[in-house]
This record gives structure tokens, C-alpha cells and sequence, in this order.
């Protein structure tokens, strides 16, 4: 390809606006339903971890699950405040 020649492609994105749109809100919403997930698991995690806090009898055991569960639950939060806000129905 030469220098003068210009790659051109076969439409622009305005004219598709509705393509684009629909595509931006399917993928928006794989998103949400994966940082979800995640949310969801985190938390698990960090609860498992709590529950496992009160039986253990080593303090550097107990102390080790407390910060599991801190970082579980704070990486749970962080996911959570990023979801939209759905109204609930």
C-alpha cells in the first residue's frame, strides 16, 4: 500500500448509532452480571472465612483468617459500588 492511499471503511459509526447502542448495552450487561458474580463469590469467601475465625484457637490462625476476610470483603465492596443501581421490582 502507497503512501497516498487511504484506508477507508465501508461506513462510519454514525451511521449504525442503533447497532452500536445495542451492542454497548448487551456488553455493558455481561459486565454487570460478571463483576456480579465475582461480588458475589467474594463475599462467600469472606463470610467462610469469618465463620472459620470463631473456631480457630491459634491467635496467628485467627489472625490470619481475620485478614482473609477483610480482603475478601473489601474486594467484594469494591465490585458491588461499581454495579448500577437496579431498581428493585
Amino acid at each position: 500500500m502507497s503512501k497516498d492511499e487511504k484506508i477507508t471503511f465501508p461506513s462510519s459509526i454514525r451511521d449504525h448509532q442503533d447497532a452500536v447502542k445495542a451492542e454497548a448495552e448487551k456488553v455493558s450487561t455481561k459486565i454487570d452480571e460478571a463483576f456480579g458474580k465475582l461480588a458475589k463469590k467474594m463475599r462467600a469467601r469472606a463470610e467462610k472465612a469469618k465463620s472459620k475465625m470463631g473456631e480457630a484457637r491459634k491467635p496467628e490462625k485467627r489472625a490470619v483468617l481475620q485478614r482473609r476476610f477483610e480482603l475478601y470483603a473489601d474486594a467484594a465492596t469494591h465490585l458491588e459500588e461499581r454495579l448500577p443501581q437496579r431498581d428493585s421490582d
